[in-house]
């Protein structure tokens, strides 16, 4: 830890001796000089020059890289960006551009160069209907969520029919030269109409768009919307008003080396629709670039390393993301950021740290919360702001209480890292947290445990049992990454009570890791379990879990889980005439909606729609949930269609439909 200057005066002497080109330095002090500036203050006093260029907008770097040949726009007109390159998309990155259409199907795709599609997959989810067109420079152009393959249709369809399959897959091999129709954009898989375009070098690298000339209606600058400062335990949080006029917060006194992330954001343009990301962020401090973080280039074989970028925040699906600054950072320093999106739209921002900042208010860090148990940046933390609306909390060593008041403890942090409260009660297994109908806000009184285990920085396995109430709830968790910084580390778990149904939240969120193994031992509901999706707030089942008194499920991230009891099988609502895009031109087709709670179906095979003994080939849309069907496949209006499904939940039904009069 370094001592440093009290004196105001000596601060800016500091800074002096940092910036001033070829000044000899009258004393360079170590013990009480910044870290950074004590370096530049032994290379000026070694005669070397310091370089005092100004960083700003017109930085070297600051756009990315524009071919000379002309750009390449996927429909021949300007289409605005949804979604970006390298997008949080919470176990992963988004690998490409998402192009609007304007809620329309059926805009032509137009070939990027000369060039052969390998191959033509179908699929309800995903990347719905999705084309890999191979082009002559060895580059791989990826077309999702289309509604149509243009001439390809016909051979889709005869291998459907031929194995009687609705998902297929094929290696058409057909040669498209520049500029040729390809397909037709749509809203197969996941999503609303739109174009989602990738690049890939091999079966694991994808590129990011820009950098083969492809066109990006961006013409907005990227948001820098809050800072985090941490060391340790201590934690501090900056809003927009307050970095916006440099200030940044520090939790600790002129303490060396602070850890800091950014939250931020980029639109493409009014009304400001669809966060995206952005792809560089470049900081300075005084005239040496301190951190460079350019995102141009993927890897599905670690995607799961977003974790180590961007940290996970209980409102996850609100604008912007937290990226990490994986730099030595100095408090008494003054630093200049960059950040550019994928147009090559630059916000600069200078900044250094304050113990206060003028204008700043608190941020909002829960969305969907109930408990006061929530997620930030990746770590567990405790609600204390529900002090002041009569919530009590305790801290326990099983049933020995260690502090019947953490509300009066901790009275100036609101909220705490749960890791905080470790540090001063380091025998605490659970957390105790009770209040009135009137404190909860919901009309419900509540007396529930938060159980927690702290475990090291180095720590990469752990083995935890602990119990909530009558249940009880073991977990083994294998390779969790190595943190960066010593401080404590923590898991926790508690009951939550909805409405609908109860449930059990896992902490830390977005946590990645080898394997989680969870098994949940509920002796008043013992049926199967179910996960939460982060943004959807929808539920989906294990696949794979065991049965009886004890059930056991595994996948790589901690997730909220619940035993929820569902025997109904999906319905179908009333059909209707539509159309649907086929070889590029819009057809007649039946679509029939699909209604249920918890268990949709795995995949386009789940459905299998018969006239008679005739099979007749289904598309599911995910979204909105409908069954659709070309019109001249079908029997004559009054005749019956047989409709079967069989669910996640592995419900099987079947149905009778009456083809409707158009």
């Amino acid at each position: 830890m370094i001592k440093v200057w009290n004196s105001f005066s000596k601060i800016l002497l500091g800074s002096f001796f940092a910036l001033s080109a070829n000044v000899v330095a009258e004393e360079c002090d170590e013990a009480t000089m910044d870290a950074f500036a004590y370096e530049d203050c032994i290379k000026a006093k070694g005669g070397a020059t310091i370089d005092q260029t100004n960083f700003g907008s017109e930085a070297p770097e600051a756009k990315a890289p524009t071919p000379a040949e002309s750009k390449y726009s996927p429909f021949g007109k300007e289409a605005y960006l949804t979604s970006s390159f390298g997008e949080n998309r919470g176990t992963r990155y988004h690998a490409g551009f998402d192009y609007s259409t304007q809620m329309e199907e059926g805009w032509p795709i137009y070939a990027p160069e000369n060039g052969v599609v390998k191959e033509i997959r179908v699929s309800p989810f995903g990347y719905g209907k999705v084309m890999f067109f191979q082009g002559q420079s060895g580059k791989t152009w990826v077309f999702a969520h289309q509604s149509s393959f243009g001439a390809l249709d016909e051979s889709v369809m005869r291998q459907q029919y031929a194995t009687k399959k609705n998902d297929v897959t094929l290696k058409p091999g057909k040669a498209y030269k520049k500029g040729d129709t390809l397909s037709f954009a749509g809203s197969t898989g996941i999503g609303n109409p739109h174009l989602h375009l990738e690049v890939r070098l091999d079966n694991d690298r994808i590129i990011n768009p820009r950098l083969v000339n492809t066109d990006v209606s961006d013409t907005m600058a990227p948001q820098i919307l809050a800072a985090a400062v941490w060391q340790e335990n201590e934690m501090a949080f900056t809003s927009q008003e307050a970095v916006n006029k440099g200030c940044v917060v520090t939790p600790v006194k002129n303490e060396f080396a602070l850890n800091i992330a950014f939250k931020m954001v980029d639109y493409s343009r009014e009304p400001k629709e669809n966060p995206m990301s952005v792809r560089r962020i470049t900081i300075w401090r005084y005239d040496e670039k301190v951190f460079d973080q350019k995102l141009d280039t993927l890897r599905f074989s670690t995607q799961a390393k977003i974790r180590d970028n961007l940290l996970w925040a209980e409102e996850a699906d609100s604008a912007g993301d937290w990226h990490v600054i994986d730099a030595k950072i100095a408090p008494l320093s003054t630093y200049t950021m960059e950040v550019e999106d994928y147009n090559g739209n630059v916000t600069t921002k200078k900044f250094s740290f304050h113990p206060k900042c003028k204008g700043n208010v608190d941020l909002q860090m829960t969305k969907f919360q109930t408990s006061p148990l929530f997620t930030y940046l990746s770590r567990p933390m405790l609600d204390l702001f529900r002090c002041e609306n009569g919530m009590k909390f305790s801290a326990m060593k099983k049933e020995e209480v260690l502090s019947e008041n953490l509300c009066k403890v901790f009275q100036e942090h609101k909220p705490i890292l749960i890791a905080k409260i470790l540090e001063t009660f380091p025998e605490m297994t659970d957390i105790r947290y009770t209040a009135d109908a009137a404190a909860t806000g919901d009309g419900k009184a509540v007396d529930e445990s938060i159980a927690v285990f702290g475990y090291t920085r180095y720590q990469t396995n752990v083995n935890w049992n602990t119990t909530l109430g009558d249940i009880n709830i073991s977990q083994k968790i294998s390779g969790i990454p190595a943190a960066k910084d010593s401080a404590i580390r923590v898991l926790a778990v508690t009951k939550t009570r909805t409405d609908s149904l109860d449930f059990l939240e896992f902490h830390p969120k977005g946590l990645q890791l080898k394997n989680w193994n969870v098994c949940v031992e509920n002796k008043a509901n013992n049926a199967p379990l179910y996960w939460l999706g982060e943004t959807s707030r929808d539920w989906f089942i294990f696949s794979k879990q065991t049965k009886g008194k004890n059930r056991c499920a595994s996948t790589n991230e901690l997730r909220d889980i619940a035993n929820i009891d569902n025997p109904d099988a999906p319905t179908l609502g009333f059909a209707y005439w539509d159309n649907m895009i086929i070889g590029g031109v819009r057809q007649t087709a039946l679509k029939i909606p699909l209604m249920f709670k918890y268990d949709g179906i795995a995949d386009g095979n789940s459905i299998t729609v018969k006239y008679k003994n005739k099979w007749i080939a289904a598309e599911y849309d995910s979204e909105p949930r409908e069954i659709i069907l070309e019109g001249e496949r079908l029997p004559d209006a009054g005749e019956s269609i047989t409709i079967q499904i069989v669910d996640e939940a592995k419900h099987k039904v079947s149905y009778e439909v009456v083809i409707p009069e158009m």
